[in-house]
């Protein structure tokens, strides 16, 4: 089972908060990378860091996660991402 959108939201925030020096009460989840001044490296890093924390392999390039996408959206999208991925995973033990 993969985690919730809510629990990659609060892990998203985290991660971003650490990221760009911030505390994670100052972060909003209708707020845009762009907003907060992530740039594309920064969301790369970012990719990287939610990969790390959550145990996922997400493309560097995560479809439907840009600059303007606020934080809310990103971690739906991740949601998205995991349960495909689990998905996989468990049509290739079955089979």
């Amino acid at each position: 089972m993969s985690p919730t959108a809510s629990v990659f939201q609060e892990r998203l925030i985290s991660l971003l908060a650490e990221q760009i020096a911030v505390e994670p009460a100052g972060l909003r989840p209708d707020q845009t990378f762009r907003e907060l001044d992530v740039d594309s490296l920064a969301m790369v890093e970012l990719v990287v860091a939610v990969e790390n924390d959550l145990g996922l392999e997400l493309p560097s390039d995560v479809e439907g996660i840009d600059a303007d996408t606020t934080l809310a959206q990103a971690a739906l999208a991740l949601e998205a991402l995991a349960r495909s991925a689990a998905d996989d995973k468990a049509a290739h033990a079955g089979g």
